[in-house]
């Protein structure tokens, strides 16, 4: 009888031991980025969003297996893949967990479909499903080959121990190319493309409502597609407003339009809504706790980004409509709409001087708040949008362009937003900037005068 309950004992101390693994390891399991053991002894590192799995994100398994790729409330959803200990693999879109559209590319990390993939010539397909037919030596792709991605890119050109190296062209399914010289992989002073993602927010179910944040978006959005903004392609912006602003669709369309950007792009991401401290209120969040974005979670998604250049901009209001006095305003001598009154020349070649402006920066994010942490950001009747975003449209379309070089960077973007802010607020409201990132990163161009 003794026997037999140290065994029990035995059994139940086991049990508790291993439930008391479950712990987040490092960084914030609930919104945000960290590291988690479960009781089961698995570790997950990646983004969280309401204590769940949500994002990218990588579990390991205690028996050596591993998956990397997209979640969605805890489970495994959108692509990815699953690696076995024995060398195998197997990946494609999943959902609720479950693999539902297998890539048939993916059986072993490393497969030899024909030839010599080893010092000669044939083709081979990877644990990511990229095929690549071409010259190889030390089981590495040296010389000229072909390589083709399971979304339909292709490369063509030189690699050198296994990484574009040399002359080569990259085909996008979406039809862009970047083509010239290729080192370790990245495109040397290659074309730079624009990926941004605008949201706005004035209808909240759970929370009180506010007045000009989708106009905000909306003129936002319109400006980084016209020529001063950039000429944005359609295929690289994406509007999210009201409903569509969810918690979960602006994590999704953050990760799905920043993965495509390269290393010489810029992203951006901005927001328009109610904000609380740490973090920002998307349609289906109560404010307090439920559906929350948090800022680590936003910082998580742009710094995970391949691209050089990162841009955060957020108008995060939280007091709902407000009007001031505009007399004193008015008696400064500033002109309303001075900067869009500007008339351009030869839009096509200012764009292109606005994309060259980016070759001698080195790049970084950087975060542009419209008040401090303890402040409310503000909405102006006379103006009929938030205070921070007209003036960040006035700024971008020429006002902040100091040195008048025809560019505008994100130092003279702040410096002119700010003072503009704090005397139309009376320094109620006080934009700020922070990040690690080069004062003279390129953020807009200004069309020139005739």
């Amino acid at each position: 009888m003794l026997k037999k309950l140290n065994v029990i004992a035995g059994l139940a101390l086991m049990f508790l031991s291993v439930n008391a693994q479950a712990q987040c390891i490092s960084g914030n399991c609930d919104n945000g980025w960290g590291k988690h053991r479960d009781d089961k002894g698995r570790v997950y590192e990646g983004h969280f969003l309401n204590n769940q799995k949500h994002g990218k994100g990588t579990l390991r398994f205690t028996n050596g297996d591993k998956y990397e790729g997209n979640w969605r409330n805890g489970l495994q959803n959108g692509y990815g893949i699953r690696f076995f200990a024995n060398g195998k693999a197997e990946g494609g879109t999943w959902e609720n967990g479950k693999l539902t559209k297998p890539d048939t590319g993916i059986r072993t990390v490393m497969e030899c479909l024909s030839g010599d993939c080893k010092n000669g010539e044939g083709s081979s397909r990877d644990a990511k499903g990229r095929v690549y037919r071409g010259q190889f030596k030390n089981n590495a792709y040296e010389g000229y080959g072909i390589l083709t991605y399971p979304n339909g890119d292709i490369f063509k050109g030189m690699f050198v121990r296994g990484l574009p190296n040399g002359g080569g062209s990259y085909f996008y399914q979406n039809g862009h190319t970047d083509t010239g010289e290729w080192e370790q992989g990245k495109l040397k002073g290659g074309k730079i493309r624009v990926w941004a993602l605008v949201v706005g927010v004035a209808e909240y179910p759970k929370f009180s409502p506010l007045t000009y944040t989708t106009e905000d978006a909306k003129k936002i959005y319109a400006f980084f597609r016209s020529p001063d903004g950039g000429a944005v392609p359609d295929n690289q912006i994406k509007l999210l407003l009201n409903k569509e602003a969810t918690a979960d669709n602006i994590v999704l369309e953050m990760g799905n339009l920043f993965e495509q950007a390269d290393s010489n792009d810029l992203i951006i991401f901005y927001y328009a809504g109610h904000g609380v401290e740490g973090a920002f209120v998307p349609y289906d969040s109560d404010g307090k706790k439920e559906n929350l974005l948090s800022h680590a979670v936003v910082n998580s998604l742009l710094s995970d980004s391949p691209a050089k250049f990162k841009f955060c901009i957020a108008d995060a209001c939280h007091s709902g409509s407000y009007s001031i006095s505009y007399n004193d305003y008015k008696s400064n001598g500033y002109k309303m709409g001075e900067a869009a009154s500007r008339s351009g020349v030869d839009s096509r070649n200012r764009i292109k001087e606005f994309y060259s402006s980016f070759a001698n920066v080195k790049g970084g994010l950087a975060v542009m708040m419209s008040s401090a942490a303890e402040e409310v950001s503000l909405e102006a009747t006379k103006l009929k949008q938030g205070v921070f975003s007209y003036f960040f449209i006035q700024g971008m379309r020429g006002n902040a362009d100091e040195n008048e070089n025809g560019i505008v960077t994100v130092s003279e973007l702040h410096n002119y937003i700010s003072s503009q802010v704090q005397n139309f607020t009376f320094k109620y409201q006080n934009p700020n900037i922070f990040g690690d990132y080069d004062k003279n990163m390129p953020v807009g161009l200004v069309q020139k005068k005739k």
